[in-house]
């Protein structure tokens, strides 16, 4: 008796958690894994697998895979390629630098045929990012995406002196056929603004070099000039850099420029340095530059 009148409560009612969960196969969220742990600024594929339910593989289904943020929110939904026999790959998603720390939700689903479908969640961790960790240390912020390249190696490195001035390196190889090298430093130190042309260089030249910077070799062809950066007043120095290959000590050369400027509020004299051994990435740097903000206490 009382299990008729669960069924006609059902059928009357039709309560979500008395109807079957759609499922005309098994759809596995393959990648990320629950031990997946990703910081925010790098990048996640999912890969779904998709079988009927006599566990063959299904081709040629339409599958999305959507990512929910921590905090619940829906932050993109992307479709995932067939891949044959019954692999699907969607395409790279960055995850954001703000707010990546806690649990992502992946939400895959399927659907095929006349009317089939299949559903499948998955958790990862995800871990703040690496813009978060330098803002919480030293009070300012700035991007820390991954390198367009293949076979990167990053390398990320602070250091604070007995009077509290420091610098954080920021550093992109590209190992392999290309061996590009690209790195963004901060620096923060208790200085007065340059004056002029000769004492902006001869600031910049006391600050801590390029990882790869060969210290048998000074910068060359250095420059100065006032600008602005932000709406404040800043200095620029341009000039030319010898560095070496800690694999084979091959040298190279290539751009770097300095940028010197004074925040509201704060007592240090700010510099961001931008280097390569490949000209074609000084834009890509500088976009990197100008998402730089300054301490807010």
């Amino acid at each position: 008796m009382k299990i008729r009148w669960l069924v006609l409560l059902c059928s009357l009612m039709l309560l979500p958690a008395c109807l079957p969960a759609p499922g005309d196969g098994t759809l596995t969220v393959v990648f990320p894994l629950e031990t997946t742990e990703l910081a925010g600024g790098s990048s996640v594929r999912v890969t779904v697998t998709l079988a009927d339910n006599d566990g063959q593989p299904v081709d040629g289904a339409t599958v999305h895979a959507e990512l929910r943020a921590p905090d619940g929110r829906a932050f993109t939904t992307i479709p995932c390629a067939d891949q044959g026999q019954g692999r699907y790959l969607a395409d790279y998603v960055t995850l954001p630098l703000r707010g990546a720390g806690g649990q992502w939700r992946v939400i895959a689903r399927a659907t095929w045929g006349d009317g089939k479908q299949a559903y499948a969640e998955r958790t990862f961790k995800g871990l703040p990012s690496l813009s978060e960790k330098y803002r919480d240390l030293y009070g300012f912020w700035i991007d820390i995406p991954d390198l367009e390249c293949r076979n990167k190696v990053h390398e990320f490195r602070d250091h604070v002196y007995e009077n509290g001035s420091g610098f954080v390196i920021l550093e992109y190889h590209c190992i392999g056929g290309s061996n590009i090298l690209a790195e963004v430093d901060v620096h923060w130190q208790h200085s007065d603004f340059p004056a002029d042309e000769a004492t902006a260089i001869e600031f910049t030249q006391r600050l801590s070099p390029p990882m790869y910077h060969d210290p048998d070799m000074p910068n060359t062809n250095l420059s100065a000039e006032q600008t602005t950066f932000q709406g404040r007043s800043a200095w620029r120095v341009t000039g030319q850099w010898k560095l070496t290959w800690r694999s084979s000590g091959a040298l190279g050369d290539g751009p770097i420029e300095w940028l010197v400027f004074q925040c509201p509020g704060s007592d240090w004299l700010w510099t961001i340095v931008v280097s390569t051994n490949e000209p074609g990435y000084l834009d890509y740097l500088h976009r990197i530059r100008e998402t730089f903000e300054c301490p807010t206490k």
